[in-house]
């Protein structure tokens, strides 16, 4: 109700973005006619709760816009012209695919200035390794997840599970580590197999995990220390115009607007 008073507020014309939390409004803060435009609904399970209780009405005037969170591997969700799913497992996985790190690198890494041969080499191989770190920490988040435990994997000391001579994460350990999180509910033998039937694709990493991997390789690669709230902020900076036409959730808003001549993407 308070997202179609607001819609009603600022004219026929002006539709609202409905995201998960404050974070995600950061996101499209820059990019909408009216920061009122973009409500959080504090959390996924409230957002999809108030999208599934819409009208027909209502759903011409709000647009939803939520994480996939593997619930869409699961087959537990399923998209619409008004709902809105990331295309990898969250918001800032789709950031990342945007090919941010190469404009970020450059405020980052002294030696990214000497070409842009350089700075694109870097980027490239910073993205390579984080996935190799996030990929095994996104099959333990989607294996965990009917369990309905967390593994608080922001705690992880991902130092202790890379090999710097291989570039590689130690898997086995990794997934020995975490049964002692879940071993109240589930077996070593059961929580292998779970973890071994997730998918391996690179999709499967969490924007959370690919962000501290990145904060981890440039202490480690370049001697550079760098916040994950600083990556992320740097990351919303850097989203021109082009780099959002290129997102597939800003594609699937402009269907949207065209289909309901509501519209809360640019002046």
């Amino acid at each position: 109700m308070d997202a179609e008073l607001r819609a009603d507020g600022l004219g026929s014309s002006r539709g609202i973005l409905i995201v998960e939390g404050p974070d995600d409004k950061r996101v499209f803060a820059r990019h909408v006619h009216d920061h009122a435009q973009i409500l959080p609904a504090g959390g996924r399970r409230l957002l999809i709760s108030a999208h599934q209780k819409a009208s027909a009405e209502q759903r011409k005037k709000l647009v939803f816009v939520t994480d996939c969170d593997y619930e869409v591997r699961r087959g537990n969700l399923t998209g619409a012209p008004d709902l809105i799913i990331t295309t990898r497992t969250d918001m800032e996985g789709d950031l990342f695919a945007l090919g941010l790190l190469e404009k970020m690198v450059i405020d980052l890494v002294p030696r990214a200035l000497e070409s842009h041969v350089t700075s694109l080499r870097i980027a490239a191989s910073l993205r390579e390794e984080a996935e190799r770190i996030a990929l095994p920490l996104g099959r333990l988040r989607m294996a965990a997840q009917p369990l309905g435990i967390s593994l608080h994997l922001e705690d992880l000391r991902i130092a202790k599970y890379w090999n710097s001579g291989t570039r590689q994460m130690d898997a086995d350990k990794l997934v020995r580590a975490m049964h002692s999180k879940v071993a109240s509910a589930i077996n070593l033998a059961e929580w292998c197999k779970l973890v071994e039937q997730t998918p391996t694709d690179s999709d499967m990493c969490h924007g959370k995990d690919l962000t501290r991997a990145i904060c981890f390789l440039l202490k480690a690669n370049h001697r550079v220390e760098v916040s994950v709230d600083s990556i992320v902020r740097m990351m919303r900076s850097s989203l021109t115009r082009e780099s959002m036409d290129a997102w597939d959730v800003i594609r699937r808003i402009k269907a949207w607007q065209a289909i309901n001549q509501r519209f809360v993407l640019g002046a």
